[in-house]
C-alpha cells in the first residue's frame, strides 16, 4: 500500500508544467470575525517573490472582490480595512490548469484600540466553544506558564482526573491525540508523557466531543487534539523557552523552536529537557467483614519521584509546487522515572490499638523510550476543492519497568518483626506500530462534497514479566508469576462523509467500517485469546442558520473503545502484599452511540446537550478476599453506562480590557453494575462542573489572568469522588518589541490538587485520599528571534479558510 501513495503522489505532481500565455482570474470574499462581510476593504494582488503591487481593487457591499486578466505567475493577496488587522492568503499560481482562483474567504480580526492608557488588544480568548468542539488558546493565558498539558486538562471544561490521574471527558474516556496524530500511549504511560509535556509547547487544545468519520472510532468520550506551536513565517526565526516551578519540589524545564522556511520547503522543530520532581501522599482505609469479625486495615504512602524528560520534533515540508507537498515528521520522546516508596499499614478493629502494622519500602525505576516518523502528501488538485493527502506512520515504543519491594510485619503484642518478604519485578515492553491511510476530498455539486479514505493499522506487542521472591536471602524466579505475553492487533478501516450546503441549511452524513483481528497469546499460562469483530461507526450532523447570528445543530456518532495494550496483559503486579493489580485478556471494547443538540445564540453563547449510553463499559474493579485482607485490581466490562450534559458557554467583557469566559457543564451519570456473581447494582449521581476565566488587559502590555473551576461530586464506576475545586492567578508582560515574555504564576492557590472519594461494591468498602500536587509558584520566559517582519512572514493562515491551508 506504501508504494500505492507513492504512485498517487507522483500522478498527482506530473501535470505541473507551465503554458505560456495564459490570464486568470480571482475571486475572494473579506468577512471579520463573525462572519460578516466587510464593504470596502482594500485588497492588493502582489507577487510572491518580491511583493511587488499587481492591481488593487476593493471589496463591494457583500464583501466579494474580483481580479480579472492575471497573467500567469505565484500570487498572493493582502486585505486591509480600518479598524482591523491586515491578512494574507496562501500563495496561489495562475497557469494553464490554474486559471480560475476562488478563495472562499479572508478573515479581518479587530485592530487594538488604545483606551484611556490602557491599551486594549483583540485576542483569542482562552475558551472558545463550536458545536461539537471546545478549543483551549494555551498561548494566550499568562496561568499557563509552569504547567503540564495534564495540568491544563484538569482544569478544562467537561474534564475530570479519576483516582489514577485517566482523563475523562463528560463522564467517557477519550482518545489523545497529538498534532492530529494518536499517541498510542495509555495509562501510566499517557499520563506520564501528558505530566512531561510543558504548557510552553502547546498552542491548543482541542477537546472534541464529536469528532468527523475521518478520525479513529476510538475514544467513546471523543477526541483530545493537543496542538503543538509550529512556526508559519517565511526566514529564520524561533525562541527559546524555560520554566523555574516551586512546589514540594523545585523542578526546571527548558526548550527551543525553530522555524525555516523558504518558497521551496519549510523546516521545523523543537526540543525541550525537564527535570521534575514529585512528592504524592496517597491513603487507603479498607473494611473488612469476615465471618461476624470486622477489622480496618489503613495504608499510608509517601511517594517521592524524579522524571528526567526528553523530547523532540524535526519535520521538513517540501512544496513540490504551490498545491502539493511531501513531507517527513519525527518525534522522539524519553523519560527516566525514579521513585521510592515508603509505606505504613496498621491492621487494626475499630477501636483497638492495631494487632500489626506492615512496614513495606518500595523503589521503582522505570526508562521509557519513543520514536516515531510519519511521511506524509498533501496536494491541491484544483481550484474547486479536491484534495488528496496520505500519511505513512512507524512508531516504536520500549517500556522498562523495574520494581523492588521490601516488607516486614511488626507485631504489637510480642514487639517482633515477622513474615519479612522480598518481591522484585522486571518488566519490559515492545511495542511497534505501523499505519497507512489516505484521505481524499472531492467537490459534488453545488457546495457539496465528499470526503472518502481508508486506513491500516499494525500494532505488534511483546511484553516479558521476570518475577523474583525473596528467599533465604537470595531472590529466586518465581516461575508461576513470570511471563511473556504477545499481543498483536490489526485494525482496517474505511470511511466516507458528504457534506451539502443547501441556503442557510448544511449537514453531513457519513459512516466508518473498522474491522479489528486480535491475538493474545500467554505463554507460561498456556492461553490465547483472539478476537475478530467488524464495525460501523455513523456520524450524522445538520446545521441550521436562524439568522446572521443565532443557529441550531444536532449531531448523531456511535464510537469505540478497545481495552488498552496494558489492560489486556494478565501480568501481577504487586503494590505490597495486600494489594495487587492484574490485567484481562477476556476484557471486551466498549461501544457509545452518542446524541448532540447545540443551540449558538447572538454568535457568542452556546448550549449543549448530550446524551450517550456505553455498552460493555470497561471500568476499573477492586476484588476484595475478607479473610486474607487482599485486593486484586482490574478492569472488567460492565453492563452499560448513561450520560446526560448540559453545556453552557458564556463569555462577557465587563469593560473593554476585562473579558471572562464562563462555563457550565451540568448533568445526569448512571451506571449498572455487575462483577462476576456480584449484585448487578444501579449508580448513578447529578453533578456539575463550572470554570471561569478573567482575563485583564492592562497597560504597557501587562496582562492578569485568573482561573478558577468547581466539580461537585462525580462517579466512575464503582468510585464516587468528592467535589474539587481550585484557582490560579497569573501574570504576563511582554518588552522588547513584544519578542520576549516574562509569566509569573501561583497555581492551586486554595489547596493541593488531590482524589478523595469512596469505593463500595458488595463486600468492597475503601476509602481513597491521593494528593497529586501542592501548590507551585513559576516564573516562565521566552524570546523570540529571527525574522518576524510581515513582508517576511505573511502569516498567511491566520486570514484564510481552511481549506487554503497547504504546509500541514
Amino acid at each position: 500500500m506504501l508504494a500505492l501513495g507513492m504512485l498517487l503522489l507522483l500522478m498527482m505532481t506530473s501535470h505541473a508544467q507551465k503554458s505560456s500565455a495564459v490570464t486568470g482570474q480571482i475571486s475572494i470574499k473579506i468577512i471579520d470575525k463573525a462572519g460578516k462581510p466587510l464593504p470596502f476593504a482594500s485588497v492588493l494582488l502582489r507577487q510572491v517573490k518580491d511583493s511587488v503591487l499587481v492591481k488593487g481593487e476593493l471589496s463591494t457591499e457583500n464583501g466579494a472582490c474580483a481580479f480579472q486578466n492575471i497573467p500567469e505567475g505565484q500570487y498572493f493577496l493582502q486585505a486591509s480595512q480600518m479598524g482591523f488587522t491586515t491578512a494574507y492568503t496562501p500563495d496561489f499560481t495562475i497557469d494553464a490548469a490554474h486559471k480560475k482562483i476562488s478563495i472562499d474567504s479572508i478573515v479581518l480580526a479587530p485592530l487594538s484600540k488604545t483606551l484611556q492608557g490602557v491599551n486594549v488588544t483583540a485576542q483569542k480568548p482562552y475558551i472558545e466553544r463550536e458545536p461539537g468542539k471546545t478549543v483551549l488558546n494555551v498561548e494566550s493565558s499568562p496561568t499557563a506558564a509552569g504547567n503540564s498539558a495534564l495540568d491544563l486538562l484538569r482544569k478544562a471544561p467537561g474534564v475530570v482526573l479519576d483516582n489514577n490521574e485517566n482523563v475523562i471527558l463528560q463522564g467517557k474516556s477519550v482518545q489523545v491525540m497529538i498534532d492530529g496524530k494518536l499517541t498510542y500511549l495509555s495509562g501510566e504511560q499517557l499520563t506520564n508523557l501528558l505530566k512531561t509535556t510543558p504548557a510552553e509547547n502547546i498552542g491548543q487544545i482541542e477537546l472534541m466531543t464529536t469528532p468527523p468519520s475521518k478520525y479513529d472510532a476510538a475514544g467513546t468520550g471523543g477526541i483530545i487534539n493537543i496542538k503543538t506551536k509550529k512556526g508559519k513565517l517565511t526566514g529564520i526565526n524561533g525562541s527559546v523557552n524555560g520554566t523555574l516551578t516551586q512546589a514540594y519540589y523545585p523542578s526546571a524545564n527548558g526548550g527551543a523552536n525553530f522555524n525555516w522556511r523558504t518558497e521551496k520547503f519549510n523546516l521545523y522543530g523543537n526540543g525541550n529537557l525537564g527535570q521534575y520532581r514529585n512528592h504524592i501522599d496517597r491513603e487507603f482505609k479498607r473494611t473488612f467483614r469476615d465471618a461476624g469479625d470486622t477489622s480496618m486495615l489503613t495504608q499510608t504512602i509517601s511517594q517521592r519521584g524524579k522524571f528526567t524528560d526528553r523530547s523532540y520534533k524535526v519535520g521538513l515540508d517540501y512544496f513540490l509546487t504551490d498545491k502539493h507537498t511531501v513531507g517527513v515528521l519525527v518525534n522522539g520522546y524519553s523519560n527516566a522515572f525514579k521513585s521510592t516508596i515508603p509505606s505504613t499499614t496498621p491492621l487494626f478493629r475499630p477501636g483497638q490499638r492495631p494487632d500489626s502494622i506492615l512496614s513495606s519500602f518500595t523503589t521503582n525505576n522505570n526508562h521509557f523510550d519513543n520514536i516515531a516518523v510519519n511521511l506524509n502528501y498533501k496536494g491541491v488538485l484544483d481550484t474547486s476543492g479536491k484534495e488528496i493527502s496520505v500519511d505513512a506512520d512507524y512508531a516504536n515504543f520500549h517500556n522498562v519497568r523495574n520494581m523492588t519491594l521490601n516488607d516486614s510485619m511488626l507485631d504489637n503484642h510480642s514487639g517482633q518483626f515477622r513474615n519479612m518478604n522480598g518481591v522484585q519485578n522486571n518488566a519490559s515492553a515492545q511495542i511497534i506500530i505501523k499505519s497507512l491511510k489516505a484521505d481524499l476530498t472531492w467537490p459534488l455539486g453545488k457546495q457539496g462534497k465528499l470526503e472518502a479514505g481508508a486506513k491500516v493499522g499494525l500494532a505488534s506487542i511483546n511484553n516479558i514479566m521476570q518475577a523474583d521472591s525473596l528467599q533465604n536471602g537470595k531472590y529466586v524466579r518465581a516461575q508461576s508469576q513470570s511471563d511473556e505475553f504477545d499481543y498483536n492487533e490489526n485494525v482496517y478501516a474505511a470511511y466516507a462523509t458528504y457534506r451539502k450546503a443547501i441556503k442557510s441549511t448544511s449537514f453531513a452524513v457519513g459512516g466508518r467500517f473498522e474491522y479489528t483481528n486480535s491475538k493474545g497469546i500467554s505463554h507460561t499460562m498456556d492461553s490465547t485469546v483472539e478476537n475478530k469483530y467488524l464495525n460501523f461507526f455513523p456520524n450524522i450532523s445538520v446545521e441550521q442558520k436562524l439568522n446572521d447570528k443565532n443557529k441550531i445543530s444536532l449531531a448523531y456518532t456511535r464510537r469505540i473503545d478497545r481495552p488498552e495494550y496494558n489492560q489486556l496483559n494478565p501480568f501481577v503486579y504487586y503494590l505490597d502484599r495486600y494489594t495487587y493489580r492484574q490485567g484481562n485478556p477476556y476484557l471486551k471494547p466498549q461501544y457509545t452511540t452518542s446524541t448532540e443538540f447545540s443551540y449558538v445564540l447572538k454568535d457568542k453563547y452556546i448550549f449543549t446537550l448530550n446524551y450517550s449510553r456505553t455498552k460493555q463499559i470497561m471500568e476499573e474493579f477492586l476484588d476484595q478476599d475478607d479473610a486474607t485482607k487482599v485486593t486484586i485490581s482490574r478492569d472488567l466490562n460492565f453492563d452499560h453506562a448513561d450520560h446526560l450534559n448540559l453545556s453552557v458557554t458564556a463569555p462577557f467583557d465587563p469593560t473593554k480590557w476585562w473579558h471572562m469566559d464562563n462555563n457550565l457543564n451540568a448533568g445526569y451519570t448512571s451506571y449498572l453494575v455487575q462483577a462476576g456473581t456480584g449484585p448487578l447494582q444501579t449508580r448513578s449521581i447529578w453533578d456539575y462542573n463550572v470554570n471561569t476565566t478573567q482575563t485583564i488587559t492592562l497597560p504597557k502590555d501587562y496582562k492578569v489572568e485568573v482561573t478558577g473551576f468547581y466539580q461537585s461530586p462525580f462517579i466512575f464506576g464503582i468510585f464516587k469522588g468528592d467535589p474539587q475545586y481550585n484557582m490560579n492567578l497569573g501574570i504576563q508582560k511582554s518588552f522588547l518589541d513584544k519578542k520576549a515574555t516574562i509569566k509569573l504564576n501561583c497555581n492551586n492557590l486554595l489547596h493541593p490538587q488531590y482524589f478523595r472519594g469512596r469505593a463500595q461494591y458488595a463486600n468492597l468498602d475503601m476509602n481513597i485520599y491521593n494528593i497529586w500536587q501542592y501548590r507551585s509558584y513559576s516564573i516562565y520566559f521566552s524570546y523570540k528571534f529571527g525574522n518576524n517582519s510581515i513582508k517576511a512572514a505573511r502569516d498567511r493562515q491566520t486570514g484564510a479558510s481552511a481549506e487554503s491551508k497547504r504546509a500541514g
